[in-house]
């Protein structure tokens, strides 16, 4: 074992190699032999083997005859299980949903971003929008220019 360690794999490979072909050479050598000893042996060792293998095929045949049934067989019960699965009532429970109170108050910071604000100022948002509005009249050119005084 301590050698094979050491063996490269092409080492390894040829002594693999080297060994089948031994084990080859050892079957076809005593392949004469095995050939007279079956020669040898009588009529009622080879009617023996006949019904031997007539006994199998005739076994494999009733096994295959079985089949069709075994499929049918499967099939119904594959049908009455569907059936069964339909018909039978869906015991679906709502699921409960667990509420955040962070993210409920994030929506609702979100809502009143996204909406005007109140009708009570109304009126001030209007307001602010017109001083809005006037701011960069007062910036233009004109209001740039030093004031007349007229003493």
């Amino acid at each position: 074992m301590e050698i094979i360690r050491h063996m490269s794999n092409e080492e390894l490979a040829d002594l693999s190699i080297d060994s089948d072909q031994r084990a080859l050479r050892e079957t076809f050598d005593a392949l004469p032999a095995w050939g007279q000893a079956a020669a040898e042996h009588n009529q009622e060792f080879w009617q023996n083997q006949r019904a031997a293998v007539w006994a199998r095929i005739s076994q494999a045949e009733r096994r295959s005859a079985r089949l069709p049934i075994l499929a049918w067989a499967l099939a119904a019960v594959t049908i009455a299980v569907s059936g069964w699965l339909l018909n039978r009532p869906s015991d679906l429970r709502p699921h409960q949903v667990r509420v955040d109170p962070d993210h409920e108050l994030l929506i609702e910071v979100e809502r009143a971003v996204q909406t005007d604000g109140p009708l009570a100022l109304e009126p001030a948002a209007l307001l602010a929008e017109e001083m809005v509005q006037d701011l960069p009249a007062k910036n233009s050119d004109n209001h740039k220019k030093e004031p007349r005084h007229e003493n």
